[in-house]
């Protein structure tokens, strides 16, 4: 007789909720302290943690309307757990939503996290650190195994085929064996997982590798090295890499070419099968390869200054390098305040970008955000001016 699978019990613990006299205080605070100006303002709970972050061009009003809610209302499930409010004035309503944002990553409350509900289906291209880096498809823009991301796609399931087929053109592993061990912090008691047939240091541990079921496919296939089995040469692959980033940057159609001519080699030998392989394994890479370039087009038009206007009138100046904002000031109006400005914009749009990137990783979200700006607000772009450009990227 089977036995019955042991009953799960689940325990909701109910979290702590303001009472309606608190929230009747909370009220008072913001009737007679805050101004209807642009801001952020942040819900804080009992034990001090921030539960929730937003913003508004008119803050106080914003913030009142949270009191007015009722019921299920995204405000009154907010409100009702918050003891404490605060906010802060910024300079602009394009400043409070940039704001905003830097607040919910640095922060991650627990109601904007809760309420992140993507408008279509996407996903992003992942280059993993480490000594072996690999190729993955990850859906969130600040997944801790990448070192650099491109993205976001929309079709995601072409993306997979398309990041598979990069990976098998170029025999980069695409597997998630090692990022796992890494992000659970075990891999500094035993080691990485994954090493080269060439490294001495790894040979007391080749054996167990050797043998480790189920062993790797695309190694026995031929399109990985097979780090995961200690097989390979660490100095190919190293070089792989480096041409896999320099694709994925917009500097390079490599693989493009590389599978061009693997192809055409294989229909001479008439080896018609494989050239078919490839054929299909180039038509994936090569829509990549459109997608990337389409993706730092899109970078290189975000680069200028954003003389953005306040509700008092006055003017700030955000300075804007591939679609990051990188400095704010107020505008100029003497020579001396002009001359501090272009010496800012210098600093800021010539030379090799400080961050070592197109676009950091952590500052994905933000690209977003400068681009959706301009794209909802289209008369915005009229204030914005041509700052010097970057170095235009090489093709190799």
């Amino acid at each position: 007789m089977d036995t019955p699978a042991p009953q799960r019990t689940r325990l909701h613990v109910r979290p702590p909720q303001s009472t309606p006299t608190h929230r009747k205080q909370l009220r008072a605070l913001v009737r007679e302290g805050c101004e209807n100006r642009p801001g952020v303002y942040r819900m804080i709970g009992p034990s001090g943690a921030i539960l929730y972050v937003g913003q508004s061009r008119v803050l106080r009003t914003r913030l009142l309307s949270y009191f007015r809610a009722k019921g299920r209302h995204k405000g009154a499930r907010i409100l009702r757990h918050a003891f404490q409010i605060e906010w802060e004035y910024t300079n602009t309503e394009f400043g409070a939503l940039l704001r905003e944002l830097r607040l919910i990553k640095q922060h991650r409350p627990h109601f904007n996290a809760m309420m992140v509900q993507d408008e279509w289906p996407r996903a992003y291209v992942a280059l993993t650190g480490g000594s072996v880096p690999g190729l993955r498809v990850v859906a969130r823009s600040d997944d801790p195994s990448a070192i650099a991301l491109f993205g976001p796609f929309r079709r995601v399931a072409q993306l997979r085929e398309a990041v598979r087929a990069l990976a098998e053109g170029t025999g980069l592993r695409d597997c998630v064996h090692d990022d796992v061990v890494r992000i659970t912090g075990s891999a500094a008691s035993r080691g990485s997982t994954l090493w080269f047939d060439d490294d001495p240091t790894a040979q007391p541990r080749r054996g167990a590798s050797r043998t480790r079921a189920p062993g790797c496919l695309r190694h026995d296939i031929g399109t990985c090295a097979g780090p995961c089995i200690g097989a390979g040469a660490s100095q190919p692959y190293r070089e792989a890499a480096v041409a896999v980033r320099a694709f994925l940057d917009g500097r390079s159609d490599a693989p493009v070419r590389t599978l061009e001519m693997a192809m055409q080699q294989a229909s001479a030998q008439l080896a018609f099968e494989r050239a078919a392989v490839i054929r299909d394994r180039l038509a994936l890479v090569s829509w990549l390869h459109e997608r990337v370039q389409h993706f730092h087009a899109n970078v290189d038009r975000l680069t200028f200054r954003y003389h953005a206007v306040g509700p008092d009138h006055r003017e700030w100046v955000y300075l804007v390098r591939r679609g990051t904002v990188r400095a704010e000031v107020p505008a100029p109006k003497t020579p001396e305040e002009r001359a501090a400005l272009r010496a800012l914009a210098a600093k800021v749009f010539t030379g090799a970008d400080p961050s070592g990137a197109d676009i950091p990783t952590h500052d994905l979200d933000e690209f977003y955000l400068v681009a959706s700006w301009f794209r909802r607000r289209p008369a915005e772009k009229a204030r914005t001016k041509v700052a010097m450009r970057p170095a235009k990227r090489s093709s190799a």
